[in-house]
């Protein structure tokens, strides 16, 4: 599930993140993660407000992130 939108989707259509040292980064294969949905990562402007609330880190870091995610990211 999205943690934007809160969609149901397949795992192969999300793209699974997490926390590490203070920052969020591309899922390393351990410990906890979430999924972000391509919409919600292109389209939406809140999400980097929302990922930084949830998860209690800098949301200008996570911007920055997503910005270079969502330049990568092909439909």
């Amino acid at each position: 599930m999205c943690i934007g939108c809160q969609k149901r989707a397949f795992q192969k259509e999300l793209i699974r993140l997490q926390k590490e040292k203070g920052q969020i980064v591309l899922y390393s294969g351990e410990g906890r993660s979430f999924y972000l949905c391509r919409v919600c990562l292109q389209g939406n402007r809140h999400i980097s407000k929302i990922i930084a609330g949830r998860m209690k880190i800098d949301k200008s870091s996570v911007e920055a992130l997503l910005k270079e995610l969502s330049s990568n990211v092909k439909d």
